[in-house]
């Protein structure tokens, strides 16, 4: 008997991407400034971008600052994580680099369409979870997978953002799951995996760079292989 009986997906940086991504493009911008990363730093920017984007400060500082400031303000978060000196004046003139050259593209990962047809195919309830605060079907009808989803929770809908449990708890109440029947695969450890463990659910982290070992046992490093996950949990 298969162990789960419904699979959660996040969106951005699970199933679609910008690319390059904007930590990709901080760890580069930083070079052009003189700034020479190590791995370890390099990782640490990775890290610490998925712990901003899933902290409270996000909601905190839109309403403080404004767009550029706020961007400033997130460069100085990254480069004193790194332990950078002089954060603001670096932040500037990597922002510079951000307005002059940062035009990334929208996709969709190319195994998400195999995926998402195979776990159809075997009878899974299958579900969107996001911190979107935005309307995402014109999105997800433009990518063709909505029709995959027996349903979509936004973090505007919901009233609530991972790591939040409301929003998972709202999720699973629309799977007619229960939690340890329940997967949810995401890509950031600290918004996908502590709140979807801190509700029961199980979670597989896709984690392509390797980042968080040491922070996680049940990692992959591509979407497709969540198939292979899901069979040896079965």
């Amino acid at each position: 008997m298969p162990k789960y009986t419904a699979i959660l997906f996040d969106l951005d940086g699970t199933l679609r991407a910008s690319q390059p991504e904007g930590f990709e493009a901080f760890a580069q911008y930083c070079g052009r400034v003189g700034i020479q990363l190590s791995q370890p730093q390099i990782e640490l920017i990775e890290r610490e971008a998925l712990r901003y984007w899933s902290s409270g400060l996000v909601d905190e500082h839109l309403a403080r600052y404004d767009k550029r400031e706020f961007w400033l303000n997130y460069d100085k978060i990254l480069l004193t994580a790194i332990g950078v000196q002089d954060p603001p004046s670096y932040a500037s003139r990597i922002q510079e680099l951000y307005d002059l050259y940062y035009d990334p593209i929208d996709v969709l990962y190319a195994d998400a369409f195999m995926v998402l047809d195979e776990l159809r195919k075997d009878g899974y309830t299958l579900g969107l979870v996001t911190n979107r605060d935005s309307d995402i079907e014109p999105m997800l009808n433009r990518y063709r997978v909505r029709e995959y989803f027996n349903f979509v929770v936004t973090g505007g809908q919901a009233g609530f953002f991972k790591p939040h449990p409301e929003i998972f708890r709202q999720a699973l109440a629309l799977s007619k799951s229960r939690p340890e029947e329940t997967l949810y695969v995401g890509d950031n450890y600290f918004a996908d995996v502590v709140g979807a463990l801190n509700v029961g659910m199980n979670a597989v982290l896709i984690d392509a760079r390797n980042v968080f070992r040491g922070f996680y046992v049940h990692r992959i490093k591509h979407l497709r292989q969540v198939l292979e996950f899901i069979k040896a949990a079965g």
